[in-house]
């Protein structure tokens, strides 16, 4: 899945049925796909964070402590790229939370 700006494809569905100058059952599909696009589903986009605290560290978007190994210590923060929770980018970007 990818997200995509519906009202850049509005946009570029709007150019297409201006430049057609027939009318055929196609073109009627595709002014019907045009209105269609309005009820998409909104995915959310995705949130960036950063691991916080020492020794025991925490998403600085949901406060969800970092995963840990089956012995109950901590993983390598350099190699947890996403919260587990919240699903946020950890790419390390103060000031992008929420």
């Amino acid at each position: 899945m990818r997200l995509i700006d519906a009202d850049a494809l509005k946009e570029k569905f709007q150019e297409c049925i201006n430049s057609i100058t027939v009318s055929d059952p196609f073109i009627t599909g595709v002014k019907n796909g045009y209105e269609s696009a309005e009820y998409v589903p909104t995915v959310e986009e995705r949130k960036h964070g950063h691991w916080e605290g020492g020794g025991a560290y925490y998403c600085s978007n949901c406060n969800a402590y970092a995963a840990t190994d089956v012995f109950g210590g901590g993983l390598d923060i350099t190699e947890q790229h996403y919260c587990y929770n919240c699903g946020a980018i950890m790419d390390g970007k103060v000031g992008d939370d929420k």
